[in-house]
């Protein structure tokens, strides 16, 4: 036998306390015997008569109920139940970049809105992956963990803006060394990255993440938001983004790491200066693996007995409330008893 929550068994304590404290109750009451006085002792049927020295009755049918629902809650667990599972493989983490340059123009609304429809209709369109959701920008942060809830998702997708993160620019070693971490190390699992990015990378460390994701077997599906004609950037405070010189910032479209990250792991490269069917491309990935697609496996687990102990436990409950509980006498009116009496 196996207990799932073996930290309630302390809650024992509770039933054996009140017993003790029960017990020198009833002690002090029967030392305190009045001698040529009738007690009468008030029970669920009326008052009956008790004799100097009697015992007023153990509620043990109180304790051993609570001991019982301490047990229960403790769950208990034997006998082995074998359950089929139908699980799926395919992993997907989405990549977006929230540097400053995404708020650039250049693609309507903006580079970052765009990502947001484009991640919203993958959403839409994928069944039982497991996706998660992970922010880069100078630095990379994993905002949710691979789950085949995706309504969490959509609630950070609104909300996700260049002010998300401390450090600005892009840093794709940053973002590979994040997402490798957020891949499970489950064998035979399609592993899929998806970066949606301007693609205007600052430093060329992410090339030495290359043969880690080979090995790991993830693919890389790349978007690149924005156009080669540019746009400029948006300051905090309204103004534009200005270079050391004083010279407005003109972001432009910067393929070259995503296309080589797409490359070197088998993935696939788009750009989305119009809308790209992201589903679809991602689709067009997968038909590369197919080594993730539904599989069915057999889990063994231990069966709760936990309810075999709470019905006994009411019914020691039920029968200690019938039996050992007194009851409360009635107030009677003196004046209606004299004028009866008159």
């Amino acid at each position: 036998m196996n207990l799932a929550h073996p930290h309630f068994l302390w809650l024992l304590l509770v039933p054996v306390l009140l017993a003790a404290s029960d017990h020198l109750r009833r002690a002090a009451a029967e030392s305190a015997a009045w001698p040529g006085i009738r007690r009468l002792w008030a029970g669920p049927r009326g008052l009956a008569p008790s004799h100097n020295g009697a015992r007023l009755p153990v509620r043990w049918r109180l304790w051993l109920g609570l001991a019982v629902i301490v047990f229960a809650l403790a769950r208990p667990q034997w006998g082995k139940i074998e359950e089929r599972v139908f699980d799926q493989s395919r992993e997907v983490l989405l990549a977006l970049d929230l540097s400053r340059s995404m708020l650039a123009t250049d693609v309507k609304p903006t580079r970052l809105a765009r990502a947001r429809l484009l991640l919203e209709s993958l959403l839409d369109k994928l069944k039982g992956e497991r996706v998660g959701l992970l922010v880069f920008s100078g630095t990379a942060f994993l905002q949710c963990p691979l789950s085949p809830d995706y309504e969490v998702l959509r609630e950070f997708l609104p909300a996700l803006d260049p002010d998300y993160l401390p450090e600005g620019g892009t840093d794709y070693g940053r973002l590979l060394k994040a997402a490798l971490e957020a891949f499970s190390n489950e064998a035979g699992a399609d592993r899929y990255l998806i970066i949606l990015s301007d693609g205007e990378a600052l430093t060329e460390e992410w090339r030495t993440q290359l043969e880690t994701l080979k090995q790991r077997g993830i693919r890389v599906v790349a978007l690149g938001v924005g156009t080669e004609a540019g746009s400029v950037v948006p300051a905090k405070d309204g103004s534009l983004v200005k270079d050391e010189r004083g010279a407005v910032v003109m972001s432009k479209l910067n393929p070259t790491t995503l296309k080589q990250l797409a490359s070197a792991t088998g993935g696939a490269y788009a750009e989305s200066s119009g809308w790209v069917d992201l589903p679809a491309l991602l689709q067009q990935t997968v038909e590369r693996g197919k080594q993730g697609a539904m599989a069915e496996r057999k889990t063994v687990r231990l069966g709760e007995r936990f309810q075999w102990f709470l019905a006994p436990a009411l019914l020691l409950l039920l029968w200690s409330y019938w039996h050992e509980f007194p009851v409360s006498p009635k107030a009677r009116d003196l004046r209606r008893a004299r004028a009866r009496a008159a």
